[in-house]
């Protein structure tokens, strides 16, 4: 069907809100629990060091499981993968509310990564054999965009509320009621391809890109080179593996001299990199100097995330006149030029015009690239390999994300201790370390930019 053919019917706007609403329930689990960690530290006894487990144990295997889950649902049937994914999410978020200890809460977190991971790249995929290239893709992936981008702030503003208010658990309980609702309306998606045939699936393959990758974003963490180095040395081999000995591998690694493929992950790793640690830091530096409550630093990220949405959708109107490549560049520079006045933030800084002011223009640039960013990963993909696509598209993110937010920290750390030695007073100490890592920031999405000048084809440019 061309897309000028395509007609909007109400299945189809609920299928999109069901999509939507199964990206925002995963991605939000990413963030929510930030805020609440000092009063779940509390409750449950967590020791200092062990407390960021709270948060590693759902990314670990989220992004270990990412390229797994992808390929099942190419395999298995889209619809299937992406109901059982959210079913196992709901119980996990029942049994994370009700953990009656540190490690009852690690491991129903875990649970919670490996489901989010099955869902995740369905919600891309579905999104992109539902509705067909052009401009109903395009509005699709809008919504769909909305949707992430509310997904992170709308965790830190939900943790803030639930922790303030009737309490920490109360951020895993609200999971339920959704997923049970998500899962009855999980009759509006088509099952086209369904079932598909298992059989041949590259059993090595997987296995070894998931310890790998899952290995990869520990050791990153974790600061733990000697497991960074045996989780890239699994990488390499998948690698060799998947283009030398399956038959039918995990990821078809024709994909990637697809440029507008390879040229997109790049670019989401580079761009994850700095948003994780935007949130990260300036999560920091509003609660250890400037003593906001977990309520109000949560509330600060809100015209952020506005601002993302509006430029969500505007991201396709200027690609339809100006094609992905200069609107991913320029999105990029205005995110860069958002995060460079806060290399110069002070510990008396005054929150709306030091803080949300610049994340505001943060949060335009970053929507801007959201939908152009996800076309460029998947328009050119085959149907049969959209899964694994999207699932990519979020390794990548993921991978990035840690990447980044180990080395702004472990950056904006080593600042710190300098000025300390220095006989910088804390705040002012502290503040001048996260303002280095603002500036790297800065220095990533000016990156972004020249990727995409350089890998993005350009409006009629050639398909590969």
């Amino acid at each position: 069907m061309k897309a000028r053919e395509f007609v909007w019917t109400r299945g189809h706007v609920v299928a999109l809100v069901a999509l939507c609403l199964a990206q925002v329930l995963d991605a939000v689990d990413s963030t929510v629990v930030n805020v609440a960690l000092p009063a779940i530290k509390d409750e449950l006894a967590f020791s200092a060091a062990d407390l960021s487990w709270v948060v590693n144990a759902y990314m670990v295997p989220f992004g270990g499981f990412l390229l797994l889950g992808g390929r099942l649902g190419d395999l298995l049937g889209h619809r299937r993968v992406l109901m059982g994914g959210i079913a196992l999410f709901t119980g996990a978020s029942l049994v994370a509310g009700l953990a009656p200890s540190a490690g009852a809460l690690v491991g129903a977190r875990g649970v919670q990564g490996l489901a989010a991971a099955l869902v995740a790249p369905m919600t891309l995929a579905m999104i992109t054999l539902i509705f067909p290239e052009g401009r109903p893709r395009s509005r699709a992936l809008a919504v769909w965009g909305t949707a992430t981008a509310v997904s992170s702030a709308l965790g830190l503003v939900a943790g803030g509320l639930l922790a303030d208010g009737p309490g920490w658990r109360w951020i895993f309980f609200i999971n339920v009621p959704i997923g049970v609702l998500l899962v009855a309306a999980g009759r509006v998606l088509p099952a086209r391809g369904e079932p598909r045939s298992g059989r041949g699936f590259d059993v090595v393959g997987a296995a070894t890109v998931t310890l790998g990758v899952g290995l990869l974003i520990y050791a990153v963490l974790r600061a733990e080179w000697g497991l960074l180095l045996v989780g890239a040395a699994l990488l390499g081999y998948f690698a060799v593996h998947e283009n030398a000995v399956a038959r039918r591998p995990v990821v078809d690694f024709r994909l990637f001299r697809i440029r507008s493929v390879a040229g997109a992950n790049l670019i989401q790793v580079v761009r994850a990199s700095a948003l994780f640690g935007l949130f990260y830091l300036a999560t920091l530096f509003m609660q250890e100097v400037l003593g906001f409550s977990a309520l109000v630093t949560g509330l600060a990220y809100v015209p952020m995330t506005v601002v993302m949405v509006g430029a969500s959708w505007l991201g396709p109107l200027l690609v339809g006149r100006l094609g992905a490549r200069p609107v991913l560049a320029f999105g990029a520079l205005v995110a860069a030029a958002g995060l460079l006045p806060l290399a110069w933030i002070s510990p008396d800084a005054g929150l709306l015009v030091s803080l949300i002011v610049p994340m505001v223009v943060v949060g335009v640039g970053h929507g801007i690239m959201v939908v152009p960013l996800t076309d460029a990963a998947l328009s050119r993909v085959p149907s049969s390999e959209s899964g694994v696509a999207a699932a990519v598209l979020n390794v990548s993110a993921q991978l990035g994300g840690a990447l980044g937010l180990a080395v702004l920290a472990t950056s904006a750390a080593a600042r710190t201790d300098d000025r300390l030695q220095a006989g910088t007073p804390l705040s002012a100490a502290l503040t001048d370390g996260y303002g280095l890592a603002f500036v790297l920031s800065a220095v990533l999405m000016a990156l972004c930019a020249a990727l995409a000048i350089t890998f993005i084809p350009g409006r009629k440019g050639p398909a590969a």
